[in-house]
């Protein structure tokens, strides 16, 4: 294969070579019946939402430390 082949930007040549080398390894695993695996989402769930309820739970909970800071700070030095 010349350099030209190798580094052609055209798409004709180059899908040429990548349906030859994948639909070989690829579909003949697939189609010999192998173990079929779970989704990616099952097996490893994600615990976004475990990390957004303690971020929300601790914004709440500093802003209600600011406030009664606040309320203590105003009264104590607004005599």
């Amino acid at each position: 294969m010349s350099r030209k082949e190798h580094h052609s930007r055209s798409s004709g040549s180059r899908k040429g070579r990548l349906s030859e080398g994948t639909s070989g390894s690829l579909g003949s695993a697939n189609e010999e019946g192998g173990a079929k695996l779970p989704p990616r989402r099952k097996k490893f769930p994600s615990s976004l939402h475990k990390v957004n309820k303690w971020y929300y739970n601790l914004l709440f909970v500093l802003f209600l430390g600011l406030v009664i800071f606040l309320f203590w700070y105003g009264n104590k030095f607004s005599s």
